[in-house]
């Protein structure tokens, strides 16, 4: 089994017209019962200011909300640098963590936190063994649409956004892919 928790999976040029195109996605955990993740470059148009006042916490941050995926649609999820923790926070990688308790909107609204974060609606879910499937282009999944595959760092997650976001992250793939076989 691969181990893809802490890897960013790319949608390559091939995939057009639905919901994935130009994703990049984080997986942030993947084991023998499926895999989850979280798409980092689809912004919603509401602030995180914003939603948290319908959820009745007063806060500023400029931070744009994030769709995490379509599954779930409702959860409210942060990935952050793992300088910070809340009642169930989960490491991801040395430097990565997602939390989700009820708690995260409360301490945000007090000014506690994390240096690096990025908040996320929904997310994404493969069932056992799916996610490989899908990048070794399995049937029925086909290999020119199978995800790329890259090692993440703190600038791609939190500081490049969009269109922006997929370029940087599939160059990233196409250079530690160049890598794999020189070296």
């Amino acid at each position: 089994m691969m181990n893809l928790a802490g890897k960013l999976l790319i949608a390559p040029p091939s995939v057009k017209g639905n919901f994935w195109y130009k994703t990049v996605i984080l997986i942030t955990e993947h084991h023998n019962n499926g895999s989850l993740g979280l798409v980092l470059n689809k912004r919603s148009q509401m602030t995180v200011t914003e939603f948290a006042e319908q959820c009745g916490h007063e806060m500023q941050y400029s931070n744009y909300l994030y769709l995490g995926g379509p599954v779930n649609v409702k959860a409210l999820s942060m990935l952050h640098s793992s300088d910070w923790s809340c009642s169930n926070t989960m490491r991801i990688t040395d430097n990565l963590a997602i939390s989700s308790a009820e708690d995260l909107l409360t301490k945000m609204a007090m000014r506690h936190s994390p240096t690096q974060w990025r908040m996320f609606m929904g997310l994404c879910g493969w069932a056992p063994g799916q996610l490989e499937n899908e990048i070794k282009g399995n049937p029925p999944f086909n290999h020119n649409t199978s995800w790329l595959i890259a090692n993440p760092d703190y600038s791609l997650i939190f500081d490049t956004d969009l269109k922006e976001q997929w370029t940087h992250a599939v160059d990233r793939s196409g250079q530690e892919f160049a890598h794999s076989i020189l070296t």
